[in-house]
């Protein structure tokens, strides 16, 4: 009876822990290149270094012969969560650093090829124990690696196309307080394939137009999941389905004289295709019949819109000035929030510099992300059944961001 119980206890944990991992589906990390993070990542119409094969790879056939870059992003958020009851949870201090590798070759005046290393999407949180919300998330470290080969054709001197492939990794440790002393930690990874393509066209001498296309991503997690703080550990297989979006970016990128450049993006996310989460796990009792427990949870998550401004200021030949803004809506919808990551809709300043010497450009920049409070009164998340809110979710939601990136590339 006893392990019936502890069983019990523990396939609960798997599909509770489950279905608020997939949260970190709706964070997408979007600043790849710090060139681009200086004009808050409007650089779909630009799209004129080795970072194209993300933005925009039919930008790529405008670079002469081959380059290289590489870059990093430091990354720390402050999140807070002010109770119904007066007290505030904060969620640990932590810097983040998700980098990025680009590669491009211009094989002749027709065909040029791109290859990206990036990481798209990401998620990570640490609330205490302590926390109000303990008992739906404590840590939360979702982590992507997308390799994105792709090859563009230039059509004529206004018109490019590209294509390319998506090969994305993707691995995840959650943890949630379940009794006490006792603590769930689920931990799973999987692969998944997609496609993008992008197309950019020369309006006129001032005028480049862009449009990129990524496709959604499902990606088949498997993993374990653990109970610690027992005199023993349990562990049980876990599986589920995570739909990374589909994403449409178009772009305009305008040379209103020999030193300024103003762009502008649109983008959408197809963030509906996480409409609901079906979850299963093998429970200990059933091992040798082979039972299956399957839970569906409804996610409702809605498409959003992403607008991005920015401008590049040519000061000289070697050094550029770089500013933008950006407005981001959430995809969370208030009854299916929860502290995996406490969204809300954000909008961005950026700053940035470009310094080049010979065959090496030096970019930087920095971004201040700014959360827009959001209260919550009825968020009936990580729930598999039932309608009533989980109150200790509710309270007053605050964040804020700041973003550091260095990019350094080399033509040869």
């Amino acid at each position: 009876m006893k392990k019936s119980v502890i069983s019990f206890v523990q396939t609960a944990a798997v599909i509770l822990a489950l279905s608020t991992t997939c949260f970190a589906a709706g964070f997408r990390l979007p600043d790849q290149d710090s060139a681009a993070m200086g004009m808050a990542g409007a650089f779909v119409g630009q799209a004129d270094n080795p970072s194209a094969a993300w933005y925009n790879p039919a930008g790529i056939t405008g670079l002469d012969g081959s380059a290289l870059s590489a870059g990093v992003m430091a990354i720390y958020p402050v999140l807070k969560h002010e109770n119904t009851n007066g007290t505030t949870d904060v969620s640990e201090r932590e810097v983040f650093l998700p980098v990025q590798l680009f590669a491009t070759n211009k094989l002749n005046d027709r065909v040029s090829l791109g290859l990206g290393l990036t990481s798209p999407f990401g998620l990570s949180t640490n609330w205490p124990a302590t926390s109000a919300t303990s008992g739906i998330a404590t840590f939360s470290m979702i982590k992507t690696i997308d390799l994105n080969p792709n090859v563009a054709y230039r059509m004529s001197d206004a018109l490019s196309i590209a294509v390319g492939v998506d090969y994305m990794q993707l691995q995840a440790t959650m943890e949630k307080v379940i009794g006490p002393s006792m603590l769930f930690r689920l931990q799973g990874d999987g692969t998944g394939l997609g496609a993008n393509a992008g197309i950019k066209y020369k309006a006129n001498e001032q005028l480049n137009l862009g449009l990129s296309y990524r496709s959604a991503i499902t990606i088949k997690v498997d993993g374990n999941a653990n109970v610690v703080g027992l005199p023993f550990t349990f562990t049980n297989p876990a599986q589920t389905e995570i739909t990374l979006p589909a994403l449409l970016q178009a772009g305009a990128s305008y040379k209103a004289s020999d030193k300024l450049t103003v762009n502008t993006d649109l983008e959408y996310t197809w963030w509906s295709t996480y409409d609901r989460l079906v979850i299963q796990s093998n429970s200990i009792l059933a091992l040798s019949g082979g039972l299956t427990n399957t839970s569906i949870e409804e996610k409702d998550w809605k498409n959003t819109w992403t607008i991005r401004i920015g401008g590049q200021y040519k000061l000289s030949d070697q050094w550029k000035l770089r500013a933008g803004y950006v407005y981001d809506q959430s995809p969370v919808p208030s009854n299916r929030f929860d502290t995996r990551v406490p969204d809300a809709d954000r909008r961005g300043l950026t700053i940035g510099t470009g310094y080049t010497s010979g065959n090496i450009t030096i970019d930087t920049a920095y971004m201040y992300l700014h959360f827009n409070n959001r209260t919550i009164t009825n968020s009936i998340a990580g729930q598999t059944g039932g309608s009533a809110p989980i109150t200790s979710l509710n309270g007053t939601y605050k964040g804020t961001a700041q973003i550091l990136g260095v990019t350094v590339a080399y033509k040869f």
